[in-house]
């Protein structure tokens, strides 16, 4: 009976991968002014954002996938654009 209560349950990773190419939603949680691009934090996955803008933090965007490393759990993003579903 346990195990047809939780057969459905998923947990899901601190550490998600990315593939290029997908487009994903997520919070820009920070901007640098000397380097101009975002940083856009997925659990422990830190993605840097170009095309963002300092009035966009603490904002949901859609981000496009442009490179991504599984092992340190780092990529680069842009800011997407209408069109297309994102993953959440």
């Amino acid at each position: 009976m346990i195990g047809k209560l939780f057969a459905n349950w998923r947990f899901r990773s601190s550490t998600p991968v990315f593939v290029p190419g997908e487009k994903i939603r997520a919070y820009l949680t920070s901007f640098s002014e000397a380097t101009g691009e975002g940083t856009a934090r997925v659990g422990d996955t830190v993605l840097q954002v170009s095309g963002a803008g300092p009035e966009q933090v603490d904002q949901l965007l859609e981000l496009h996938i442009e490179s991504f490393d599984a092992a340190q759990s780092t990529g680069r993003a842009t800011v997407g654009h209408a069109g297309g579903r994102a993953r959440r």
